[in-house]
């Protein structure tokens, strides 16, 4: 899995950082994903509502897997994370992680960025996440329920995105498709405003 880190600043500059491989888990058969994607920009955040709350069986697994995670200190490759607050639950973030899994599955590609160029920060902020301090994502496919946040825990960039404390917001999106070629297409969307 590529693991891409963008920084958004004043002057919009992308900045492309690492690389990290997903391993596969439990014998699973899935495809080397790219990794995480994170954006930080110059906002000022405003007060804003979380949007919808509603979360299908697995994007609440995802949530309390991922908060289960966050609760223990671990080391992501060589990076210590002391163990974190929880993240809450953003049907923005949750919406804009949906529509890029969907994306994904309906066009047959893997990728932080889809065919026509849209980014993480495009599809947030065209989700309803907006005024936001960072964000960061990570994207999986061919995996399982029961073996992706293990995946993403597994991968040090993964890890690394999943355990940061400066995410305060996460919402997740899950798209299966017969006929593409890896089936299950996940992505985790983290954020603070």
């Amino acid at each position: 899995m590529l693991q891409i880190k963008v920084a958004r600043l004043s002057a919009l500059t992308l900045v492309l950082l690492g690389a990290a491989a997903l391993t596969s888990c439990g014998g699973s058969t899935a495809p080397t994903p790219p990794a995480p994607q994170t954006t930080t920009p110059a906002v000022t955040p405003k007060a804003q509502d979380a949007g919808n709350q509603t979360m299908s069986a697995e994007e609440a697994q995802i949530l309390l897997e991922v908060n289960a995670a966050r609760a223990v200190a671990r080391t992501c490759g060589d990076v210590p994370y002391a163990a974190t607050t929880p993240v809450t639950w953003n049907g923005f973030l949750a919406a804009a992680a949906r529509a890029h899994t969907a994306d994904m599955a309906a066009r047959n590609y893997f990728a932080h960025v889809s065919p026509d160029g849209s980014t993480i920060a495009m599809r947030a902020e065209a989700a309803g996440y907006t005024a936001w301090k960072t964000l960061g994502e990570n994207i999986a496919a061919g995996y399982t329920i029961q073996n992706v946040v293990q995946g993403w825990i597994d991968s040090p960039g993964h890890c690394k995105n999943l355990m940061d404390p400066k995410f305060k917001e996460m919402g997740a999106g899950y798209t299966y498709r017969t006929g593409s070629t890896y089936g299950t297409y996940w992505a985790q969307e983290f954020g603070t405003r």
